[in-house]
């Protein structure tokens, strides 16, 4: 799937929760496209209170006569101003995906997530069970599954063939290190989501010298290192302004040599 889709998705979480103008977060959205991002991140449960389908019809709406590929997820939704549920039930799967081809008016859909694999009461099994059927059916060309631990994983591709998998793991955190290893010894794609936000705060000062240096921002050398740690890793970009969406797309072509590997090695080591 990376041939189709490059490294350097748009998460359009960031555009989908706090009150924002709508219509400059799709020309946003439409220049990373025109950029070079071929795939947008969405999801059911990027959601208002009011508007519980909110990210899926913003993604629907900026991909419209465009070639991007649209990667979104189901069971996890917003039920209230700060609450979530989680269930991968095989009905709700369903109902999810149903709800989804309705939204972005297509008889199948690029790639289909369990969300909150970590947090569903249901096993695993059930809800790749529902996806790998609608697989089947021809109503999703792909399957991924989504914050998962090494043994759901496992669990997961014992069902059926998993297609992607999309993690939290940051530049500085590297939080699914043993995730990304089952994934590259899988030849699994892996989606990193919040690669610059890890889980404690971690400094990078060689890093942050070398940005200096060359005359970029230390965010763009981030997502470089974490591109050059592994074959299969994309990075799933929450910018939502359009220059910090397109520094985010630079970070693929950025020059990766000896003297940045170091400086991250030793920041990562700090």
């Amino acid at each position: 799937m990376k041939e189709h889709v490059g490294r350097v998705a748009l998460g359009v979480a960031g555009f989908s929760f706090a009150p924002r103008n709508r219509s400059a977060d799709l020309a946003t959205i439409r220049a990373g496209i025109a950029a070079g991002t071929a795939i947008l991140d969405t999801a059911r449960a990027y959601a208002k209170v009011d508007a519980p389908l909110y990210g899926e019809e913003l993604a629907a709406e900026a991909a419209q006569g465009t070639s991007a590929i649209v990667g979104t997820k189901g069971g996890h939704s917003r039920t209230g101003a700060t609450t979530w549920d989680a269930d991968i039930s095989a009905h709700r799967i369903r109902s999810d995906v149903e709800t989804s081809l309705q939204v972005f008016g297509r008889e199948r859909l690029d790639l289909y997530y369990l969300h909150r694999v970590d947090l569903a009461e249901q096993p695993v099994e059930e809800g790749v069970s529902a996806l790998a059927a609608l697989r089947d059916e021809g109503k999703l060309a792909r399957i991924g599954v989504s914050n998962v631990s090494v043994a759901a994983l496992e669990r997961a591709a014992a069902v059926a063939r998993i297609d992607a998998v999309q993690n939290h793991h940051s530049a500085m955190g590297r939080e699914s290190l043993d995730v990304l290893a089952w994934c590259e010894a899988n030849e699994v794609p892996f989606f990193a989501y919040s690669p610059l936000r890890p889980s404690a705060a971690v400094p990078s000062p060689r890093l942050a010298a070398m940005a200096s240096a060359r005359g970029v921002s230390l965010q763009r050398l981030q997502l470089r290192a974490l591109l050059a740690s592994s074959p299969v890793l994309s990075v799933v970009s929450g910018a939502t302004r359009p220059e910090t969406v397109l520094d985010s797309l630079a970070a693929e072509s950025e020059p990766w040599d000896e003297a940045l590997e170091e400086a991250y090695a030793a920041d990562l080591k700090v």
